[in-house]
């Protein structure tokens, strides 16, 4: 990457190194993803700049949507973080646009079979494992918002009866699934399939149709007399080691009434459908209610009391955890050119790294304290507004060659050029984060007036590293600099 630096023609500089930096020779090839000139000591030098972190626990405001991807499961105990436990609720609304989905209700013979089916996109943790989900009705007549509840929301009540359960073996949710309904045989693959009562069909047939089954607002309408369902890891449940995902806005996750019908003087078999995603005029709604317990090295941290100088910083996805860093020895550095400032750090090996693994990023921005806002970092960090995405493979935050970087070059130049304000930083692995854009300053450093939602990490709560801090002995976090002098 060819970056442009305004140079100041003040003489000679020197580079001032105290206690907390230290000089040592690398490789061209040894730090970021650009060509750097070789370090000589002559023209060319590398610093590292020690770094001082602090854990903390985010009181998370994360919201998922319907269009997001929704965790379900349980997390017993990841043997660094403790527990996770993920539930689904949703509610539904009569698929079709006809005002009445059972054909005719004198017509209807019997209800054979009621059909929950959610269209699975992935899993996190031991795929090997084993976990039975349980499905209630919601009875909590606060469950209602269709715009997204916050993943820490309280659960709703629901009744006492269960609808029904499957237990399942994780690894085979993808596997093709052939259902046959008289002569009709069809192969659907990535779904999580549930038979609930009967009596749940035959309850929505005997539904009135000028007030439940209406042609505009039908969801609205149905929620009236049927206020949605909730998916939970049941208390048996054989093994609970993982997360799994399902998307709610797809055509396969839907709730299948199969029943009996007098036709042409016979019986024949149909079926109805209920959507659990936007279609036509109607919409469903649901909350994904995620809780985290913190355990063992974890659960000594807390939203409000810093671990100062942490050794080890543990990073679990939304809603998890952050660290505070501060980079004291940015404030001595004197004016050079900045050929290559990264932020690096390591994963520290402990049990439980092969099966609960790190998050797909991680994410870095500026903690502006005196404006209580979260600023992304300036000239670093560019979004593309085309695409809603930003190149992280320049930016960083994933592991190479065994470890994480976060390219600060500009930060780092601007900083001492300017003697700008050394401002501390967030590192954490969120889904989405909400921070105040700093345009490049080819767009003149303007800062965005409001906060802008960044996607980060597509699935919630997947994924956590513990890596070493600043006063870590084997594997030190340090911000590492090549520069020239001027």
């Amino acid at each position: 990457m060819k970056f442009k630096f305004l140079l100041f023609s003040i003489g000679l500089g020197t580079l001032a190194i105290v206690l907390n930096t230290h000089c040592t020779k690398i490789t061209p090839t040894d730090i970021g993803t650009d060509l750097l000139p070789v370090v000589d000591n002559v023209h060319t030098f590398e610093t590292a700049l020690r770094v001082y972190a602090d854990n903390f626990l985010m009181n998370d405001s994360s919201v998922i949507n319907y269009a997001d991807d929704h965790a379900l499961g349980t997390i017993e105990d990841d043997p660094e973080f403790g527990k996770t436990e993920s539930e689904i609720y949703m509610g539904i609304a009569p698929a079709s646009d006809s005002r009445y989905p059972f054909v005719n209700a004198d017509s209807i013979v019997g209800m054979d079979s009621v059909i929950l089916s959610l269209a699975y996109t992935g899993v996190y943790g031991d795929s090997n494992s084993m976990q039975q989900f349980s499905v209630f009705e919601i009875s909590d007549p606060a469950f209602k918002d269709s715009t997204g509840y916050l993943v820490n929301h309280p659960g709703f009540t629901t009744t006492l009866n269960e609808l029904g359960s499957a237990t399942v073996s994780l690894h085979t949710i993808d596997d093709p699934k052939t259902i046959i309904i008289k002569s009709d045989t069809q192969v659907v693959s990535n779904v999580l399939r549930i038979s609930l009562d009967p009596a749940l069909g035959t309850r929505f047939a005997a539904y009135d149709t000028n007030t439940v089954y209406v042609s505009s607002n039908r969801d609205s309408a149905f929620q009236k007399v049927f206020n949605g369902l909730v998916i939970k890891t049941a208390a048996g449940s054989p093994q609970k080691a993982a997360l799994t995902y399902y998307s709610l806005y797809n055509e396969n996750t839907k709730l299948t009434c199969y029943f009996r019908v007098k036709k042409n003087g016979g019986i024949d078999t149909v079926s109805a459908d209920f959507s659990l995603y936007r279609t036509g005029t109607a919409y469903a709604y649901s909350a994904n209610i995620i809780k985290r317990t913190p355990l063992h090295g974890y659960a000594v941290l807390d939203y409000t009391t810093a671990i100062p100088d942490a050794e080890k910083i543990y990073l679990q996805s939304s809603p998890g955890s952050y660290a505070i860093l501060h980079i004291p020895g940015l404030d001595t550095l004197q004016n050079s050119i900045i050929h290559r400032a990264e932020l690096a750090f390591e994963p520290v090996s402990l049990p439980g790294n092969e099966i609960y693994t790190t998050p797909d990023l991680l994410f870095i921005d500026l903690i502006d304290s005196a404006g209580n806002k979260y600023l992304t970092i300036p000239d670093d960090f560019n979004y593309s507004f085309s695409s809603y995405a930003y190149d992280y493979r320049t930016f960083g935050g994933y592991v190479k060659d065994d470890k994480y970087f976060f390219n600060l070059t500009r930060y780092v130049q601007n900083k001492i050029t300017k003697q700008s304000k050394n401002y501390a930083l967030r590192l954490f692995a969120p889904q989405t984060t909400l921070d105040y854009y700093t345009y490049p300053k080819e767009a003149g450093s303007v800062i965005t007036p409001n906060r802008l939602g960044f996607r980060i990490n597509p699935k919630i709560a997947k994924g956590r590293t513990i890596v070493g801090g600043g006063s870590n002995l084997s594997q030190p976090m340090r911000l590492r600099i090549i520069y020239s002098k001027i």
